[in-house]
């Protein structure tokens, strides 16, 4: 994978965050996996397919899934709120993803995403894509974000 694809990755995450939940995120870690295996319980998994394909996983914990949908929805009682994590952090997810997906189509290429799937919890199995993987970790004030980015250019 290119590196070039994490760095979209990051400017997309700090600025959605920024924009649309006024959450400042900095970059904490880049390693590099086999596959793009979530390391935290709310993972949010989108498909990507055109000129690159693959897999992104986005992975963060349950309080932070709360703080964001609490500032998604900030007039929405806390009992309210938990019926709408799943469609905040997989709305979050999307965009995230939209931007980079854009930048990386730039003019002239296509990219498309399938939906967001979002699971929750420790003990769940998913057989992710075997490919190479760089995943990031981003931190603010309220939790941490992991991105696990599984996707080359597509061979024609």
């Amino acid at each position: 994978m290119k590196a070039e694809y994490a760095n979209v990755f990051i400017r997309s995450a700090v600025h959605v965050f920024k924009k649309e939940l006024n959450i400042n995120m900095s970059r904490q870690s880049l390693v590099k996996k086999n596959a793009p295996i979530p390391g935290l319980p709310v993972c949010i998994i989108l498909g990507i397919t055109g000129h690159v394909r693959g897999q992104v996983v986005y992975s963060l914990d349950k309080s932070f899934a709360q703080d964001i949908t609490h500032a998604m929805l900030p007039n929405k009682l806390p009992h309210e709120l938990k019926k709408y994590i799943n469609s905040a952090v997989g709305e979050i997810g999307n965009m995230i993803t939209g931007q980079a997906s854009i930048e990386m189509a730039g003019q002239d290429k296509i990219i498309n995403l399938t939906p967001p799937a979002v699971f929750t919890g420790d003990q769940i199995v998913v057989d992710f894509l075997q490919m190479p993987t760089v995943s990031l970790r981003l931190l603010s004030e309220m939790g941490m974000l992991e991105i696990n980015i599984a996707i080359m250019e597509e061979v024609l």
